[in-house]
């Protein structure tokens, strides 16, 4: 397998501070790819990134920002202007389990602002970049409950389905532009 630094000197993950974004953090920086780590929890991020620092000799860079508020993928771009992101790992997400028509309206706006909407702002916005020095890799998580309906979790599989089936197209178009895409469809992870 190639090295992930192939791809660039620095990598994007959002959701870093814990469970599938945490480890993606330390498989990245393992492999001498510098990393800017998004999440909401400013202090989970500091710790991460030191522990980076120290055990990988790696550059960090921390953006505690929350990519369910309005205008978050712009802001996360400033953050990053004068970095060449080689590796976008869209990682945030969440869920909430209930009836749809129980679960707060704002709830399943702000799943579909983080699950879909900063998943395709950010991946607009560094695709282009990676195509013209055609080399780069884009994963977008979705998970196993965009493969079919899910009850009790209705909105949180819809936005899975539309990452996984993102990627795919994604996948398809840039087969011959040196990009990797890949859409990772995870099981049950115990995280937060």
């Amino acid at each position: 397998m190639a090295s992930l630094k192939s791809y660039g000197e620095w990598a994007l993950v959002t959701g870093a501070s814990a469970g599938i974004g945490t480890a993606f953090a330390r498989e990245l920086a393992a492999q001498s790819v510098n990393l800017v780590l998004v999440a909401r929890r400013a202090d989970r991020l500091e710790a991460l990134a030191a522990e980076l620092r120290e055990k990988h000799r790696v550059k960090t860079r921390v953006v505690p920002e929350d990519l369910e508020r309005d205008g978050a993928a712009e802001r996360l771009l400033e953050w990053v202007r004068d970095l060449e992101i080689g590796i976008l790992v869209n990682n945030a997400g969440f869920s909430m389990v209930g009836r749809f028509e129980r679960v707060p309206r704002e709830k399943i706006l702000g799943m579909i602002r983080v699950n879909c909407l900063a998943v395709a702002a950010l991946t607009h916005a560094f695709l282009p970049a990676m195509q013209a020095r055609r080399r780069g890799a884009v994963i977008i998580v979705s998970s196993v409950a965009g493969y079919q309906p899910l009850g009790f979790a209705a909105t949180y599989g819809a936005t899975k389905a539309f990452d996984l089936m993102l990627g795919e197209a994604l996948w398809a178009e840039n087969r011959s532009t040196g990009v990797d895409v890949l859409a990772l469809s995870p099981g049950p992870v115990d995280t937060e």
